[in-house]
């Protein structure tokens, strides 16, 4: 796992070793769903400049589903582990956590609510990322929510 890391977040011209050893890994899984979590948080964590597309490009991927909670912890709560490309200053890692909460709402309020802690600590953050945020916990906090993540983006934003 250490080396498949680090080939994935190989940029430039490791990047064809990069795209080799990750297809290599994901054929061997034979469609293990363990391995392939692991297939799909070494991405979500790769050191790369354009993760956040990658990581949406791989919610399309026919192996994910918004349904399976752990396929759904593997790619995209992994993903808020990748400080650089989630607290990206644009905010974009923070609007595609919150358009995902909003679908993953529909389907397993439990999750959406644990996921949404990675919002709710926007104190802790510069002025401009926890402004961003707040904003998603607000946008979320205007849409028809379960109870579950209705609690937490209001706690997050009363806080």
């Amino acid at each position: 796992m250490a080396a498949l890391s680090a080939l994935a977040s190989m940029d430039g011209e490791g990047s064809a070793a990069r795209d080799e050893a990750l297809q290599k890994y994901f054929d061997d899984a034979e469609g293990d769903a363990l391995v392939l979590n692991k297939w799909f948080m070494t991405q979500a964590l790769a050191d790369l400049p354009d993760v956040l597309d990658r990581v949406k490009k791989l919610t399309e991927h026919p192996d994910f589903t918004l349904k399976n909670p752990n396929r759904l912890r593997s790619l995209v709560s992994a993903f808020t582990m990748n400080s650089a490309a989630f607290h990206d200053e644009e905010g974009a890692g923070y609007e595609f956590i919150g358009d995902i909460l909003e679908q993953v709402d529909q389907i397993n309020p439990q999750i959406s609510s644990r996921m949404a802690g990675c919002l709710i600590q926007w104190r802790r953050y510069d002025e401009k990322r926890g402004n961003l945020m707040k904003s998603q916990l607000e946008r979320l906090a205007s849409l028809k929510l379960s109870d579950d993540l209705f609690e937490v983006v209001n706690r997050g934003l009363k806080n």
